[in-house]
């Protein structure tokens, strides 16, 4: 076999390896990246039935934060808290939006925070909460981030 032979069977190869590298990029570069850091949701007491979520949201490109769900709540919901004139009011959102670089940190006591409503149960400190999280881009393609969220006591932060 000569070297322009083997040079020739060569090089569909090297174009078919070339070509999957360039669909791999382009189809990760269509895909966010959405992390979630520090989850962790506020304990409850007896006959409580609701609480609140609380984590940072961080995403490469532009995406919102759609719906929240978890099995030990009959409903969850991103929630605004706002204060004006010394009252506090908060409100549910249609979604939550992340702007592509940045972070949303829900904390609590102010800004966006989960709420679970229609609790299963009392949720106890040590325990963890398992949250789905759904996001949609610009396209419309969704993202779902599944998150284990630890209970934290009542007057912890």
């Amino acid at each position: 076999m000569s070297h322009r032979t083997l040079h020739k069977g060569v090089r569909p190869v090297g174009g078919c390896a070339a070509l999957a590298a360039l669909w791999l990029a382009c189809s990760q570069a269509a895909i966010a990246h959405v992390t979630v850091s520090n989850p962790w949701v506020r304990g409850t007491i007896e006959g409580q039935t609701a609480t609140g979520a609380y984590m940072t949201l961080a995403s490469d490109t532009a995406v919102r934060l759609i719906a929240v769900s978890s099995p030990v709540a009959a409903r969850c919901s991103v929630h605004e808290m706002t204060m004006s004139a010394n009252v506090m009011r908060m409100r549910s959102l249609d979604s939550l939006p992340l702007a592509a670089g940045s972070r949303v940190q829900m904390r609590e006591g102010s800004g966006e925070h989960v709420m679970l409503e229609g609790l299963a149960h009392p949720l106890q400190a040590g325990e963890t909460v398992p949250l789905k999280l759904t996001f949609i881009d610009s396209q419309g393609k969704q993202q779902i981030v599944q998150v284990q969220a630890p209970v934290h006591p009542l007057g912890a932060p």
